[in-house]
């Protein structure tokens, strides 16, 4: 059992043959440390800290909030793993709420 990045990063390196399953890991597949959420792969399983999708619903409150918003600024940090999967589910249903990033 693995809390965090580093705790991961670390039992992968000493087992492949042992489970590995992890809690509160930002992004674990742009850590390398699965394949995929819905197919990890390998030895190691585990829960995201933050459910990308989270970013979508962000959206939908903003359009909730202010119905004439046409353009919305995303701003995130490009070193944090997290940003770039939440960042993409933002992208994909931006045009359905009518939204310009």
């Amino acid at each position: 059992m693995a809390s965090g990045s580093p705790s991961v990063g670390a039992l992968q390196q000493s087992t492949t043959k042992l489970p590995v399953v992890f809690t509160s890991v930002v992004d674990p597949v742009g850590a390398g440390f699965v394949a995929s959420l819905a197919r990890p792969g390998g030895n190691t399983t585990g829960f995201m800290l933050l459910e990308y999708s989270i970013g979508t619903k962000w959206l939908e409150l903003l359009k909730d909030a202010e119905p004439r918003v046409t353009r919305v600024a995303v701003l995130r940090d490009p070193t944090l793993a997290s940003g770039s999967g939440q960042f993409g589910a933002i992208q994909a249903v931006a045009s359905s709420f009518g939204v310009e990033l």
